[in-house]
């Protein structure tokens, strides 16, 4: 795919010219979580109040796994970006051994995120999906990226976090388990601490 570029840094900050769609996944429970979601709303608290306000209205909506909500932010130099909330996970954690990311659904979100940056001739922005602290396939993602996207030529642009912020936060999952484990009683090492 000629149009496929990865870039270092948050997704938060896009990096290209032209009208921009950020599109990102979201869970079917009403829970805005996960790192790039909360640098997102660090940076457009807007788009976590609308997501909120969807969910709160389900009933009377079309919220629901497959469904992308479209909210309209702005730059400090009043350039529009819309982020695209794509509910494509069911709930938020590995329950029976399914996995929170429905591959299906997500390429139903992404073939409608691709016709919209069609429409507006904009570029689409992607966190690396399913790396924060899952164990999703990345390789059969990035297929369901380009089948969706790549077919109709739209720009698309995959954000990755530098290394040393992905060890920092891999410290932090060490740390906040070594103490849980120290409180009941039990050590833990991880095996780079040996």
């Amino acid at each position: 795919m000629k149009n496929l570029n990865y870039v270092s840094g948050s997704v938060a900050n896009p990096k290209s010219l032209g009208p921009q769609v950020i599109a990102h996944v979201c869970n079917d429970l009403g829970i805005w979580c996960g790192r790039n979601a909360r640098e997102i709303a660090r940076g457009w608290p807007e788009a976590e109040r609308a997501y909120n306000l969807w969910y709160r209205n389900r009933f009377r909506n079309d919220f629901g796994l497959g469904s992308v909500q479209y909210v309209k932010v702005y730059t400090p130099k009043n350039r529009i970006i819309r982020i695209a909330n794509m509910v494509g996970e069911r709930g938020t954690k590995h329950k029976g051994g399914f996995r929170p990311i429905r591959y299906d659904i997500l390429e139903r979100c992404l073939t409608h995120v691709a016709r919209k940056a069609k429409r507006f001739g904009a570029s689409v922005h992607l966190p690396r999906i399913g790396v924060n602290g899952s164990d999703e396939n990345w390789p059969t993602l990035l297929a369901i990226v380009k089948e969706a996207i790549g077919k109709l030529g739209v720009p698309v642009f995959i954000y990755q976090a530098p290394a040393d912020t992905r060890d920092q936060l891999f410290a932090g999952v060490i740390a906040s388990t070594r103490r849980r484990f120290e409180i009941s009683g039990c050590y833990f090492k991880h095996p780079s601490q040996n």
